[in-house]
C-alpha cells in the first residue's frame, strides 16, 4: 500500500512535468490526499475481518495535550537539525525546499495544502491503516516499518532521517493515546513549524544569522524536549500510559524484508531520488 501511495505521486509528477495536467494548487492538494487516501480505505476494507486489528479513531484525551504540544514542536526542531546534518555530510547546500507549485495564492489556501491535509490524509495512512495492519506480529516491527515506509514515500535522499524519526513518534503516540488524531496533530504542528521555518530562511539567510539559527534551534528543541519528557513522566507515574509488550521484533522484521511491497516500494523511491 505504501507503494501504491508513492506510485500515485510520481505518475502525478510525471503527468505534470511532461505537461499532460496543468498543476494548481487545488489538484495538488487533491492529488496528494487521494494518494493516501485510496490505500487508506483499501487497508480498512481488507482488514475488516481481522478482529485483532486495532482501531483508533476515536478523540484525544486532553491530559495528552501538553506532550503532544510539546513533543510535537521538538520533533519539528529535530528534523530539521537531522536534515541540516545530512547535508552537512553529503556536503550539499541544505535548503527547505517547498514542492507547492508556483503562484501567488491566500496564506490560508498554502496552509490547507501544506500543513492541514498532508498531515489528515498522510496520518490516516500511515498511523491509522497501515501501523495497526502491521501489528499482528510486533508492534515494534510495526512501528519500525511504518516508519521505514513513511520516509521512503517521501522519495528525497536528503529528507530520510527527519521523516524517519517523525514516523517513530507519531506512531507510539498513537498507540499511547489510542487515538490517531494525535498524530495528525502532531503532524500538523512539524508541517506548520516547516513552513515557518521556510520562510525565515528564505527571508534572512542572506544576512548572514544562519550559525545564530541554529544554536536557537538546538537550545530550543533541548527546551521542549525536556519539557515534553516531564509531561510523559508524569503520565507513566499515573499509569496512564499502556505498557508495549517486547514480543515478535525478529520475527516481524524478518517478516517484512521478505515482503515484496517493501522492495516494490524501495525500488520506487530510489527512481524519484535518483531520476525525478
Amino acid at each position: 500500500m505504501p507503494a501504491l501511495a508513492l506510485g500515485i505521486l510520481l505518475g502525478f509528477q510525471y503527468a505534470a512535468e511532461h505537461g499532460y495536467i496543468q498543476v494548481d494548487l487545488t489538484l495538488y492538494g487533491l492529488t496528494a490526499a487521494a494518494a493516501f487516501f485510496f490505500p487508506f480505505i483499501l487497508l480498512l476494507v481488507l482488514g475488516r475481518g481481522s478482529a485483532g486489528m486495532p482501531r483508533r479513531f476515536g478523540g484525544v484525551r486532553p491530559r495528552w495535550f501538553p506532550f503532544i504540544l510539546t513533543m510535537s514542536a521538538a520533533l519539528s526542531l529535530l528534523s530539521f537539525l537531522i536534515n541540516w546534518l545530512a547535508a552537512r555530510l553529503f556536503s550539499v547546500e541544505y535548503t527547505v525546499q517547498s514542492a507547492l507549485p508556483a503562484g501567488e495564492y491566500p496564506l490560508w489556501q498554502l496552509l490547507l495544502v501544506s500543513v492541514v491535509l498532508p498531515a489528515v490524509f498522510e496520518e490516516l495512512f500511515f498511523r491509522g491503516a497501515l501501523l495497526p495492519a502491521l501489528e499482528g506480529g510486533s508492534f515494534y516491527s510495526a512501528l519500525i516499518v511504518s516508519a521505514f515506509a513513511f520516509a521512503l514515500v517521501h522519495g528525497d535522499l536528503m529528507n530520510m532521517g527527519g521523516p524517519f524519526a517523525a514516523g517513530l513518534v507519531y506512531g507510539y503516540m498513537t498507540y499511547i493515546t489510542g487515538s490517531v488524531w494525535a498524530a495528525v496533530a502532531a503532524h500538523c504542528i512539524n508541517n506548520g513549524m516547516t513552513f515557518l521555518i521556510a520562510g525565515l530562511l528564505e527571508k534572512y539567510a542572506a544576512v548572514g544569522l544562519w550559525e545564530y539559527f541554529l544554536i536557537v534551534v538546538l537550545l530550543l528543541f533541548f527546551l521542549l524536549l525536556y519539557f515534553a519528557m516531564g509531561s510523559l513522566e508524569r503520565l507513566v507515574e499515573k499509569g496512564r500510559v499502556p505498557r508495549i509488550r517486547h514480543v515478535g521484533l525478529a520475527k516481524g522484521m524478518a517478516a517484512t524484508f521478505f515482503s515484496p511491497g517493501i522492495w516494490v516500494l524501495a525500488c520506487l523511491y530510489l527512481f524519484k531520488a535518483l531520476y525525478l
